[in-house]
């Protein structure tokens, strides 16, 4: 996760408008000054007393929202033995043989969010782990699960995490689309340079030739732009990967009978969809891409 947008916004009245005060009356802080009215008995209007019960955050949208990601988004943190269980068998599917052969292969996991993957990484016996989030909540939960050696870190400034470390695989899930668009390639660069040479790093987004693509590219506040398979060959290339080292594959992640035939319905319904357009037409059904780039 990283946070840096220019992000503004007012809310649906400013003091200035309320009525019954005047400019004069308001002074510097007009929010703190019309709160300490009511508390006084001066005003008696409901939206405004309802309104100052409120905390104000400081700060943009991201900003706000991913100091308490987890809490705020609902997610899922692998906690409950049962849920951790089915995340787990959904990795081992997810990325089969793009998981190291070897066991003592460092591993950086950018935007480790609650650390579910380092968990599995760590269950399977992988031992030298690093790994950053963005959202101290998501590092807290993190520490309370045993992974002590997570960071806060911001991924736009990779350059400044662990600088004279290589790493021998980098995983990046469901970060690319959180990036403001103009520093993606640069931060993409900067991944370029922690891998090791005959390293790769794998990076998982919402895919936007997806039927489920606009769900997907809105379901989080924090998503700045979303890439096809096509778009995302395009960015990794202007980051400085080679075509040829650059994998693009689906993301096929279900556990269970139902979601076996779910993802044969969404085949069907993909096929359907894209029938019209042709050549160009989007090849990989499944909401997120998965991508692998080698160095």
């Amino acid at each position: 996760m990283v946070a840096d947008e220019n992000i503004s916004g007012e809310g649906p009245q400013s003091a200035g408008e309320t009525p019954g005060f005047s400019m004069s009356e308001l002074g510097e802080n007009r929010f703190d000054n019309n709160c300490a009215q009511l508390r006084g008995g001066a005003i008696v209007e409901p939206a405004l007393e309802q309104l100052c019960e409120l905390s104000i955050p400081n700060g943009t949208t991201q900003e706000v929202l991913l100091k308490r990601y987890h809490t705020l988004t609902r997610r899922a943190d692998g906690v409950d033995p049962r849920t951790r269980k089915v995340m787990f068998k959904s990795f081992a599917r997810i990325l089969g043989p793009w998981l190291p052969r070897k066991k003592s292969s460092s591993i950086l996991d950018i935007g480790c969010g609650e650390g579910v993957f380092l968990a599995f990484l760590s269950e399977l016996g992988y031992g030298n782990l690093s790994g950053f989030d963005l959202s101290p909540e998501n590092v807290q939960i993190c520490h309370r699960r045993g992974l002590a050696f997570v960071q806060q870190h911001d991924a736009l400034r990779l350059d400044e995490f662990q600088r004279t470390t290589e790493y021998d695989m980098v995983y990046c899930f469901d970060l690319l689309e959180h990036l403001p668009k103009e520093r993606a390639v640069r931060f993409l660069h900067n991944v370029y340079l922690r891998i090791a040479k005959g390293g790769c790093a794998v990076f998982q987004t919402p895919n936007m030739g997806s039927i489920l693509a606009l769900f997907h590219r809105y379901h989080d506040l924090t998503h700045e732009y979303g890439v096809t398979e096509s778009s995302a060959v395009t960015l990794l290339m202007t980051a400085g990967f080679r075509e040829d080292c650059i994998e693009v594959r689906p993301s096929w992640n279900a556990t269970t009978w139902l979601g076996y035939l779910r993802e044969l319905y969404l085949r069907g319904l993909h096929i359907l969809v894209w029938m019209a357009e042709g050549s160009s037409r989007p090849r990989i059904p499944t909401k997120n891409l998965l991508i692998r780039v080698t160095k």
